[in-house]
């Protein structure tokens, strides 16, 4: 089985596809901080989690080489699933709720995780464990920081826990702006020598309310449009009522599914995933619907600033 770290040709030809069909479902990316990764030691991406698999895509646009991921290890019961996963650079994690002998598998993962930061390969893992579509952070779970520590032990090198915030203008809606910025990483080498007077419990809780700090300082600073001169927005409103009408039915093979998808679906939080599944399946329909959904934001935000 290939390792999660080894050049596959196919995925960095698809990664090309990927990333740019990213980009489409937002009007506008942006990437800050990148300067804050350190190039002396190996990088653990810390992000915080609030868009289902939209997270990892966003992500992978930050980085042109490849990016390993943490996911939980029920997602990967069907071999099928467990299969394409693998070939995605994902691998299994086992949470406490999931029993011992499940937990007792993580041992072996996170040899591979620690051999994958070996080769240069950055690794990702959301640290609260779960997502949310809410601005904000749940308790960060240890979890990472076991496998830094684990890494620092066995590589000799730096060890570095990089914290990240991924900021969304909408978590429903398509379209909207999305910033990715990186904040100053933790060097975990560094920090437990600092803190080698406490028990190792509490050295955890510390890094664990010290990465969630770093990162709600990452979001929640997208800067608010001001909308103004509603005359005449309302004006532009009206002649473009033809072309949005054109755009709907162009589009209507990706807006219709993902109305009819998401309303079969609890977790909302899921929205840009199906989004994004259903640009890359049908890019052909970009022109109509990347048009259609900033109309019909340009219309919600009209709309909102005349109640």
């Amino acid at each position: 089985m290939r390792k999660i770290w080894e050049f596959d040709p196919v995925y960095k030809f698809a990664r090309h596809y990927v990333d740019f069909t990213t980009r489409t479902c937002f009007r506008s990316v942006t990437i800050e901080g990148k300067e804050n990764l350190p190039t002396d030691g190996v990088v653990i991406l810390a992000p915080n989690h609030c868009a289902a698999m939209m997270d990892p895509m966003l992500v992978l646009v930050t980085e042109k080489g490849p990016v390993a991921f943490g996911a939980r290890s029920d997602i990967f019961a069907q071999p099928a699933v467990a299969k394409i996963l693998r070939w995605l650079r994902i691998v299994p994690i086992a949470r406490e709720r999931n029993g011992l002998h499940e937990v007792a598998k993580n041992f072996e993962v996170f040899d591979e995780i620690v051999e994958c930061l070996d080769h240069q390969v950055p690794f990702c893992l959301y640290s609260e464990g779960t997502h949310r579509a809410e601005r904000g952070m749940l308790p960060v779970k240890k979890g990472i920081f076991r496998i830094a520590r684990m890494a620092l032990d066995k590589l000799g090198k730096k060890v570095y826990v990089a914290p990240m915030g991924i900021d969304y203008e909408y978590f429903f809606r398509g379209q909207g702006r999305v910033a990715l910025r990186f904040g100053q990483p933790i060097d975990i080498g560094a920090y437990f020598q600092e803190h080698s007077d406490e028990v190792e419990a509490a050295i955890y809780r510390g890094l664990c309310r010290e990465l969630q700090t770093r990162d709600l300082a990452l979001i929640g600073c997208l800067d608010e449009r001001r909308h103004d001169r509603k005359l005449l927005r309302a004006l532009g409103a009206m002649i473009s009522l033809p072309l949005f009408a054109l755009c709907a039915a162009g589009s209507l093979l990706i807006w219709l599914p993902h109305l009819i998808i998401l309303s079969q679906m609890e977790d909302k939080a899921w929205s840009h995933t199906v989004r994004f599944v259903l640009h890359f399946l049908f890019p052909v329909l970009w022109p109509f619907h990347i048009p259609f959904e900033r109309l019909l934001n340009f219309y919600r935000n009209l709309i909102e600033d005349c109640k």
